[in-house]
Parts: structure tokens; sequence; C-alpha cells
């Protein structure tokens, strides 16, 4: 909503914001806290929007947001020239840790009780994400998921399908698509130019996370855990009963090798018949609806969700219910009490609850304790499954060494082309963390 048709509301919100945050009487003089990002231009309206909600001008306080175009390069830079802002956020928190050396620590900003309450109410594993030996220097913001399947829930009905709960259920549900003959259980593609490969390291992180949970999964993708350790391999050998197995995709690994990632949503997941395609199930994160047909697509506007739905990958029996994703973690460089207040805010279970959570396209929350209800449509599936979580693992071939990165991405593809074995591709893999 335009902050136009605020003014009625803006004593109650004011005053919400000085409960929770502890604001106090407003302030003679304004402070300005600047924050910068790598939103989009419509997500940057509306964090704009939520923050100008919660800190009017009454409250003495004004937040300026400003969008990097590339976040990374360019938050380096204002750094060096000694324009770094009050607040920044990081889609990759490796680039946070980065500069640890010009951060507050954030039990200085916060306080240790308040930075103790918000880690508590988030999702296990995001308050490791800024954190450095024992102090943490930043706190998520923001998420997304990757742990979900889409399916065709029109297809499902018409085939007496059930979505699974467990993975027993994932198993012979599986089974049952691929003995009707009308669809391959899994639609897969790993190419995209030159970083084909990266939706097997998806695959990959997923079981890792779900067999061995987040502690291993961190060591792993750092290099303290081997790929050929036993539970690296037990998540390689679900990856190829999954999709390797014969009957599995569409022209088995090869096929998955070849086939461009969107168009494995695009054509497969709503073909009419298994020769033209047809694949039941699709592992992808939130932003592959992008990539579906025009039709489709105008169907999810209107809130029509006849053709899509999502579940959350199961987790396996003596398994970790743990989902993968990513997000923008936030840190301090300049700290007064007004950006200690922004701060506490964006970093709260209530950021989003103004407006960003309905009006941005890729927020979810990272804490347990935010309502799915300020969500709709797909969002609010997402937002359900993720809070439900018991731990989290961010992208881990994203903040592994570059050189790790790309031999992730070459050695899982010349596996599932049939060009080397998976000893071998991980093996490979393994050795890049020395190069």
């Amino acid at each position: 909503m335009k902050k136009g048709l605020r003014i009625g509301a803006a004593v109650a919100i004011a005053a919400l914001a000085s409960a929770t945050l502890g604001l106090g009487a407003a302030h003679a003089a304004t402070r300005t806290v600047t924050i910068f990002g790598g939103y989009s231009a419509a997500d940057s309206a509306a964090f704009q929007d939520e923050l100008d909600i919660v800190f009017p001008a009454s409250s003495g306080i004004k937040v300026k947001f400003t969008s990097l175009a590339s976040f990374d390069t360019d938050i380096t830079a204002k750094i060096k020239a000694g324009q770094a802002p009050d607040i920044a956020m990081w889609p990759q928190p490796g680039g946070l840790l980065a500069q640890k050396k010009n951060l507050v620590p954030l039990s200085t900003v916060l306080g240790a009780a308040t930075l103790n309450r918000i880690i508590k109410t988030e999702v296990p594993g995001f308050e490791l994400l800024g954190k450095s030996g024992s102090t943490t220097y930043g706190l998520p913001v923001s998420a997304n998921l990757k742990s979900i399947v889409f399916y065709n829930p029109a297809v499902f009905a018409a085939n007496g399908w059930t979505v699974p709960k467990t993975q027993a259920d994932l198993n012979k549900l599986q089974d049952t698509i691929k003995a009707s003959g009308k669809a391959y259980p899994w639609c897969a593609g790993t190419e995209s130019g030159g970083a084909t490969g990266w939706s097997l390291t998806d695959w990959m992180e997923e079981l890792v996370l779900k067999n061995a949970g987040v502690a291993t999964y961190n060591a792993w993708w750092q290099g303290k855990v081997h790929w050929n350790d036993p539970k690296i391999v037990k998540a390689g050998n679900a990856l190829a009963d999954t999709l390797l197995a014969d009957g599995q995709t569409q022209g088995g690994g090869p096929g998955v090798t070849s086939r461009n990632f969107g168009l494995a949503a695009t054509q497969g997941l709503f073909a009419s018949s298994k020769a033209d395609g047809a694949c039941a199930l699709l592992k992808q994160g939130s932003f592959i609806t992008g990539f579906f047909p025009d039709a489709i697509q105008a169907e999810i506007k209107k809130g029509d969700y006849t053709h899509v739905g999502v579940f959350a990958y199961p987790t396996p029996a003596g398994g970790y219910n743990a989902v993968l994703g990513g997000g923008d973690t936030a840190a301090v460089f300049h700290n007064n009490p007004a950006v200690a207040k922004v701060a506490a805010y964006i970093m709260s279970d209530k950021m989003g609850t103004h407006g960003y959570a309905s009006k941005a396209s890729g927020f979810l929350s990272p804490h347990s304790t935010f309502p799915a209800a300020y969500f709709s449509g797909l969002n609010k599936k997402f937002q359900s499954i993720l809070g439900s979580a018991k731990g989290f693992g961010f992208d881990g071939s994203d903040q592994a060494p570059p050189a790790v990165n790309a031999a992730e991405w070459s050695e899982l593809t010349n596996w599932f082309a049939g060009k080397e074995s998976m000893a071998k591709a991980f093996s490979i893999i393994d050795a890049a963390y020395n190069n």
C-alpha cells in the first residue's frame, strides 16, 4: 500500500515500533540509517515501504535503502572508498565474513539478550551464516527455499497419485508413475551454458543435508569432510537411485546433461504424454515458476493452482528435517542507537509483517515463528515448509572456493553423462580444494 494512504495508521504503527523496539519518544532531530542491498527495483520499493511504515517521521529515524547493481563487487568498492553504509545485506554470507574486520559484532549492536532472542526464533542453521568463531557479525533478513518438489495436481488427480509425506511414500510413488507408462517419475535437466551442472550440485546438497545433517553438510562444503566419506557417498548413491536408475528420467543421465534446466520444467511437467517427455516431479527452487509456460504463469497470477502444486522434499528414515536455500544476511558497519533499532527490526521475526512479505517476489522469513498467513499462494506453502524445518543449509557450492564450484559443475555433469564413475567425479572435486 502507498504511504499516502497510511496517515491514519501512522500513530498506531509508530506505537507498535516503540513497544517492540524501545524507540521511546520522538527525537528532536531525525537520524538517517543507510542500508545497501542487492534487491530488484520492485523488491527495493517494497522494502523501503515497510521501513517507512515501521519508522515514520515521529520515530526520529529515517531509513534510506539503496540497491547496488552488482552487490558483491560494488559493496567492496564502497568500503574501500570509505563509503560503507550503516547496514549492508549480502546475498552470500562469505562476502559478509570477508569484511568482518570492518563490522561491529552484533552483541555490541543489539546487546546479548536481544541477539539471543532473535536467534532463538530462527530456523536452526541460519545463525551460523554470519558467525566467525564465537562472534556473530550478521543475521539473516530474508530467505529463499530449494527443498521443494513441483507437481501437476490435475495430472495427479487424473491418475490417482497422492503427494508423498515420507521417503518411503516417494519411493512408492516413483514406482507407481513408472509402472503407469504415462510419465517419467522425474523432470530433470542441468544444461545451463557455462554453468551447466549447477542443478546437480543442488541435488547433492539436498541429499547430504537430509542424510547427514547441517553440521556434516557445512563441514563438507568447507572441505573438512571429503567427498569419499561414507556419508557423502550415501548421498551420491541416493542421487543415482533417483535420477540415474532405468526409467527415472527421459534419456537417463545423458538426457539430464543435455536438457536445459528450464526446459525440464517448461516441457516435461505440463506435457500430455510420455512420448512427449511427460514427467511428474520437478525438484527445483521457487524461481522456476518463471520458466513455466505463459498459460501456467497466467493461472498462477490469478491464484489458480490447478496445474501447479508443491511439497517438501521428504526426509529419509533416520535422516534430518533440514532444508536447502539461500537469503540475505545483514551486518552493521556503523553503530548508534538508530542503527541498532533498525538492525533489530530487520533481523527479527517482525520483518515482513508490514507489507514486504506480500509484495516482495522472493522473500521468505528465516524465522520459524513467522506466520505463513502473511503470504498467499505458493509462497504460503514455501514459508510453511521452511518454518517447520529443524535445520537450514545455505547453498554450499555458492560458498565453496571457485575452483571447487567449477569442479562440482563439470564433474557431476561428466558422471551423469557416463564419462566417468561417481567415485572418479568425487575424487576430482575433492582435489579441487587443494588448487
